[in-house]
């Protein structure tokens, strides 16, 4: 079993890989283009792991693990652990944090494989596809709900504005009637000219 230490970026990975004794065998940074980070997957798994051998990974929990935990597990990930991020350090580099993240894994290795608490780790549930999926629909219907309310409102305050409150139509057992019905009294009504200012006569 090897264990992976990832520190996650928008455009790289900075990674330390341990063996069992828990010395790092590689420490180096991934770009996240994805033929990159596909390239050294597969040269991780052709390389340094055996035929029935697999690896743990660990990573901290940021905006956009998605598609590097969906990776991982078609190249031979037994695990990924993910955790929240622990106070920044003044002397704060990618390398220090990945290798700080593999030998905690190392360290932890045994209860953090039996699913076990480690003390002073705080550990995220990983959500499975389907979940995810249910909770991005979540967030788009109440995003679209949202953006409804503040177009209604935008509208009142038009018609206000030009005081064509009175033509609304107010049915709430029939919205769609409403609605046509001040569509079709909007459209008869002459739309309001913005104002003109005259030019001033020029200075000779």
């Amino acid at each position: 079993m090897l264990y992976l230490g990832i520190d996650q970026h928008a455009r790289q990975l900075t990674i330390s890989l341990r063996n069992e004794e828990g010395d790092v065998l590689q420490a180096r940074q991934v770009s996240t283009e994805p033929e990159k980070v596909h390239a050294f997957f597969g040269h991780l798994t052709r390389e340094r792991l055996g035929t029935d051998e697999s690896f743990v990974a660990v990573l901290e929990v940021c905006g956009f693990n998605d598609w590097l935990i969906h990776l991982l597990r078609d190249y031979r990930c037994h695990k990924v652990i993910l955790i929240q991020p622990e106070e920044r350090k003044k002397q704060k580099t990618d390398r220090r944090d990945a290798a700080a993240l593999s030998e905690l894994l190392w360290v932890n290795r045994q209860r953090l494989l039996a699913g076990k608490l480690v003390r002073g780790l705080r550990q995220v549930d990983i959500s499975s596809t389907t979940d995810q999926e249910n909770r991005r629909l979540t967030t788009l219907r109440k995003d679209a709900s949202r953006a409804r309310t503040r177009l209604i409102n935008t509208i009142k305050h038009m018609l206000w504005r030009h005081n064509l409150q009175w033509e609304m139509v107010s049915r709430p057992d029939c919205p769609q009637l409403a609605a046509a019905v001040g569509r079709e009294r909007l459209g008869h009504r002459p739309q309001p000219r913005a104002p003109t200012v005259g030019r001033l006569p020029s200075r000779r």
